[in-house]
C-alpha cells in the first residue's frame, strides 16, 4: 500500500507488536523465577490503545492517513508488577499465573493474526479487482 495508511492494519500492528512484548515479557519472568528480590514485569498498552482509538474517532473521518499517523505513536509501556510476594526471598513471579498469561497472550496474538491475514487478503483482491 504505497502511500496509503490503513487504520485497522495500524491498529492490528500495535496490537501484534505488543502482544510479542508482553510475551517476551513474561518469557524473562519465567526464566527469573529463581533470581532473589525479582519483580515480574509486564506491558502495558490496551488502555493507551483504547483511549488513542476514543480520540482518534474525528481523525477517522479527517482522514485514515492522519488516524493511522496518531495511532502509530501509540507504543508499549513495561512496567514493573506489584503483585504480592508469597516467598521468602521477595521474588513475586508465580509460575502458573505466569503460564496462563502466556496462554492468554498466545491467544490474543493468534486471533490479532487471522484478523491481519483477512484484512490483507481483502485488500488484495480489492486490489486485483481495480485493475
Amino acid at each position: 500500500m504505497i502511500g496509503v495508511k490503513d487504520v485497522t492494519l495500524t491498529i492490528l500492528e500495535k496490537g501484534l507488536d505488543a502482544l510479542s512484548a508482553r510475551q517476551a515479557a513474561i518469557a524473562n519472568n519465567l526464566a527469573n523465577v529463581e533470581t532473589p528480590n525479582y519483580k515480574a514485569v509486564d506491558v502495558a498498552f490496551e488502555a493507551s490503545l483504547r483511549k488513542a482509538l476514543q480520540e482518534d474517532a474525528a481523525l477517522v473521518q479527517a482522514g485514515p492517513d492522519r488516524a493511522a499517523a496518531q495511532l502509530e505513536q501509540v507504543e508499549p509501556r513495561l512496567f514493573r508488577r506489584n503483585d504480592i510476594s508469597m516467598r521468602l526471598d521477595g521474588n513475586n513471579v508465580d509460575v502458573e499465573t505466569e503460564m496462563v498469561r502466556m496462554a492468554e497472550t498466545a491467544t490474543r496474538y493468534q486471533a490479532l493474526t487471522t484478523l491481519a491475514t483477512r484484512k490483507l487478503a481483502l485488500l488484495r483482491m480489492v486490489a486485483r479487482e481495480g485493475r
